[in-house]
């Protein structure tokens, strides 16, 4: 799978998962997405590990194309059509929009299997588009005009302007099954490619990194050039895979790099990495390095949830030392998969040291009891899960900021 974080976002997708205890969690995600933030969407999502789910699209710029997406679609497979429709040309894209009409055409609108339409974007060299002809009369002028009816090519010009020119555009379009879109008219004179094949997207191994950067020669003075050469850097690294990818984009030193982040295991730090880097040009190699090694262990100690969990309840503007901060304080918090009226089920249960609910969801508001306890504990409800506090202190009081209010002045 490729990796492009600037990647021009196509597509706007909702993941969501039936699940028979009454939770149902959903979770966004703009495509094309990274490894790392597919596999945080569908955690989100609750569906890590499930082939079973629904993605719909919520929007697209494609505005016809949502329509023939099926909804038990395969994340990775979209997202690997984001990918390809984001390195098409605008002229390409017209193409495609064509191949995909017509075989709406053929089959009554139908949804279209994600396979086809892949390799619809691989097969645009084999169209033509008449920009001219919006209709079977300004198709049969252009043919007429651009001698491709040989039938026509002996008439004098008297008789010529007597031609029946949509007659002439319509047979021409049922003969070549051509369609008409916004765009004009759209051709396609080969098979469909045969490239992609189902599955071919979907990986079933972890990227073997925890953050991934991409390093180019330096431009601090003036804008960097499209065409330099660029390498992906994988943390946590160790000085000699550093000074490798130093050495293969043409510079002496780090200090002649310039960094930016790719992904990261935990995606809502990737922008944030990014300023940092960019901010300090490069200078913070060294930290994000080690958050990367930090990323690593709390995978390995299955605490990764717990940290993504706090991130997202952390201030906006935490900085990339506090996050590093933050990892070294998950034991601090615990994170569970209940739902408000649940956790209020369980603290009953143990209040009253019984093991059923002997009808209490009949009798009680637990959903409403559930969120009055929340909030008297200091649980927060993240897209991960319940994040409950374990000394009684916040994610942002664990973060020992000075206090803003600093009062009156003595003089």
């Amino acid at each position: 799978m490729s990796v492009n974080a600037r990647e021009e976002k196509n597509f706007s997708v909702e993941l969501s998962r039936w699940n028979p205890s009454g939770i149902n969690p959903s979770a966004e995600i703009a495509l094309p997405a990274t490894p790392y933030e597919l596999a945080d969407a569908l955690e989100r999502a609750g569906t890590a590990g499930d082939t079973v789910y629904s993605a719909e699209v919520l929007s697209c710029q494609l505005d016809y194309l949502p329509q023939f997406i099926q909804p038990d679609i395969n994340l990775h497979e979209l997202n690997h059509l984001a990918q390809r429709l984001s390195s098409l040309s605008a002229w390409e894209l017209d193409c495609f929009e064509g191949m995909v009409m017509m075989d709406a055409v053929q089959t009554q609108y139908a949804p279209i299997p994600v396979e086809r339409l892949i390799n619809m974007t691989h097969s645009t060299e084999h169209c033509q588009i008449a920009y001219e002809a919006h209709d079977d009369s300004s198709l049969g002028k252009f043919y007429a005009d651009n001698d491709f009816v040989p039938a026509l090519e002996k008439v004098s010009d008297e008789v010529y302007a007597y031609l029946d020119f949509g007659k002439i555009g319509r047979e021409m379009r049922e003969g070549e099954g051509g369609v008409f879109t916004p765009h004009g008219y759209v051709v396609q004179n080969g098979e469909i490619a045969a490239d992609y094949h189902s599955g071919d997207a979907v990986s079933l191994e972890k990227p073997d990194y925890t953050v991934l950067l991409r390093v180019t020669k330096g431009y601090f003075n003036g804008p960097a050039q499209d065409s330099e050469a660029a390498v992906y850097l994988k943390l946590p690294a160790g000085d000699a895979t550093l000074l490798q990818a130093v050495d293969a984009v043409g510079v002496a030193s780090p200090e002649e790099c310039a960094f930016s982040a790719e992904d990261c295991m935990a995606p809502s730090l990737t922008e944030k990495i990014n300023d940092a880097l960019y901010a300090s040009e490069g200078d913070c190699y060294g930290l994000v390095n080690e958050l990367a090694e930090q990323l690593r262990q709390l995978e390995m100690e299955n605490r990764l949830p717990t940290y993504k969990a706090m991130l997202e309840e952390a201030p906006g503007d935490l900085s990339l030392e506090e996050a590093l901060d933050l990892a070294s304080m998950t034991e601090e918090f615990k994170l569970l998969s209940d739902s408000p009226a649940e956790y209020a089920k369980k603290e009953i249960q143990r209040m009253l040291s019984v093991g059923s609910d002997y009808g209490l969801n009949k009798f009680c508001d637990l959903e409403g009891y559930g969120r009055y306890l929340l909030e008297q504990r200091g649980v927060a409800e993240t897209s991960y899960g319940m994040l409950e506090p374990q000394n009684g202190m916040t994610v942002e009081q664990c973060l020992n900021r000075p206090s803003q209010s600093f009062g009156m002045e003595m003089k």
